[in-house]
């Protein structure tokens, strides 16, 4: 691998790492699933993650970049499998893929982008969780107060 390609390389989840492994030795999406225990749409998700990070055109591609050189090999092309479309030099630049993860996102209980499963800390996940159970309490209040009024509204007329 080239250097550019081992500072892109340190930016992939060992997941990451992983579906593209089986990328490279021509699995396709449902066999890694099977393989790894997870569901197709999520080897997908993360197969797309790490084209993404390489910068690779399509998946084979990216496998090609952080497995090609290490055995010596390198598998033909996967049957049946399209390879993505490649943007041509005629294409302007795509835009900027979007918002970049910040301080305060990574305190979201939301993936984003490169991240790994379960990123919160323990402190984290006890805030969310009170957060959430406060606001479910809030909404039932709420709800509760609604048929109380509904409820007088009807006895009235």
């Amino acid at each position: 691998m080239t250097d550019a390609v081992d500072t892109l390389a340190l930016r992939l989840s060992p997941r990451h790492r992983e579906c593209l492994w089986h990328v490279f030795h021509l699995r396709t999406s449902k066999e890694i699933a099977i393989a790894l225990g997870i569901g197709v749409g999520t080897v997908d998700s993360y197969i797309a993650e790490a084209v993404a990070i390489l910068g690779a055109p399509n998946r084979r591609r990216a496998a090609e970049l952080l497995y090609g050189g290490r055995d010596g090999t390198t598998p033909g092309k996967i049957e049946g499998e399209t390879p993505g479309v490649a943007a041509s030099l005629d294409d302007p630049p795509l835009p900027d893929p979007g918002l970049q993860v910040g301080e305060w996102q990574v305190l979201l209980p939301f993936r984003y982008k490169g991240a790994q499963r379960n990123d919160l800390g323990p402190i984290h996940r006890l805030f969310w969780f009170i957060l959430i159970v406060l606001a479910g309490a809030a909404s039932f209040g709420m709800l509760a107060v609604g048929l109380e009024v509904l409820s007088r509204l009807l006895a009235e007329a």
